[in-house]
């Protein structure tokens, strides 16, 4: 399975891997064939030399990764059981497999969506073990899944709830928003503790220590659980930034990720559609509701400050170099005379 796969964790589910059979390294991955003569090329725990050491039992594979077609999901205890059948037509038989209730609890907290069978259906990429059950003969058990599985139900979710808000008329209100004619206060919503900031936040920085701009700036640790609630605090606080103050821009920088599935919730996508002052952010690596919303997405961290340096520029050309400079000796001239006339009535 690639990173961000969901790879159920046996300490979480109370489950236990003794008797479970596993493919070694050389045959992990391929088409679910039932023919396949499993004796040959399995092995269980009750292979592993009773006296190998955990480093010795670290080598040992965690699982078989089959694409198979998945068919007829239905309950089983507390769980759901499905039927792995192998893409190849002419070959026959089929494979049950079982999802437990605990595993499908860390697809929910993983992803931030319910679980739903039917996701699960047609071709996919699935992580087993498999083993011999009494009745039912050869089974297997889920224990990891290919992202890329929940991806269409993301989607799905997705579309609909911006289906939602283009019918209320709320969807476009961040593109309705002028350009921003100035760039003096900046809202900035970057990676938590942690995670590596982008290069923007840098930029940033250097911006407002050389005094170029002001800089208020939120940590969101975007994946972690209740990062919901501190998104929403997190834009109320921005909010208020607005309104008793000023602020000419919103950037949002996630930082690396994948899912970030807070940022499809309907009530944060709501405010975010409505906030007051255009919202930038930089595209990740699989788009969701914010980069689709914002008032501009950008696909990298130049092009954005490209965008950002245009604003700065236009705010300079208006007044002219010459007339800014000679404001800036008029107005120093003024602080010396009017300190030069403080320190003589001291004498008086």
């Amino acid at each position: 399975m690639g990173e961000g796969d969901f790879v159920e964790n046996p300490g979480r589910t109370g489950t236990t891997e003794r008797g479970s059979w596993r493919e070694p390294a050389g045959r992990r991955r391929g088409s679910f064939d039932p023919s396949l003569n499993l004796r040959t090329h399995i092995m269980t725990s009750y292979t592993v030399p009773q006296g190998a050491n955990a480093v010795a039992r670290l080598a040992e594979p965690a699982g078989i990764t089959v694409r198979a077609e998945i068919s007829r999901p239905r309950r089983h205890r507390d769980g759901w059981q499905f039927e792995l059948s192998p893409l190849d037509r002419s070959r026959t038989g089929r494979l049950s497999a079982f999802m437990s209730a605990g595993f499908a609890r860390q697809i929910e907290d993983a992803s931030g969506m319910l679980f739903h069978a039917q996701d699960l259906l047609g071709q996919h990429e699935v992580m087993l073990t498999v083993s011999m059950d009494a009745l039912l003969g050869l089974t297997a058990r889920i224990i990891g899944l290919d992202r890329g599985i929940l991806v269409e139900a993301w989607n799905r979710q997705d579309a609909a709830l911006e289906a939602a808000l283009i019918a209320e008329g709320v969807w476009q209100a961040q593109r309705a928003l002028s350009r921003p004619q100035r760039l003096r206060r900046v809202l900035l919503i970057e990676p938590g503790a942690g995670a590596s900031t982008g290069a923007i936040s840098g930029i940033l920085s250097r911006w407002a220590d050389l005094g170029m701009i002001a800089l208020i700036r939120w940590s969101v640790a975007f994946e972690e659980p209740g990062s919901l609630e501190v998104l929403h605090q997190t834009l109320e606080a921005a909010t208020d930034q607005v309104e008793w103050g000023t602020a000419d821009a919103l950037i949002v920088d996630r930082g690396p990720g994948y899912a970030f599935r807070a940022l499809s919730d309907p009530a944060l996508v709501r405010r975010l559609c409505q906030f007051p002052v255009p919202i930038l952010t930089l595209q990740g690596g699989h788009p969701n509701l914010l980069d689709r919303l914002a008032w501009h997405a950008f696909e990298t961290t130049e092009a954005m400050e490209a965008a950002l340096t245009d604003i700065l520029r236009e705010e300079v050309r208006p007044a002219g170099r010459e007339r800014l400079d000679a404001i800036v000796r008029e107005l120093e001239r003024i602080a010396v005379a009017a300190a030069m006339a403080r320190a003589g009535a001291l004498y008086d």
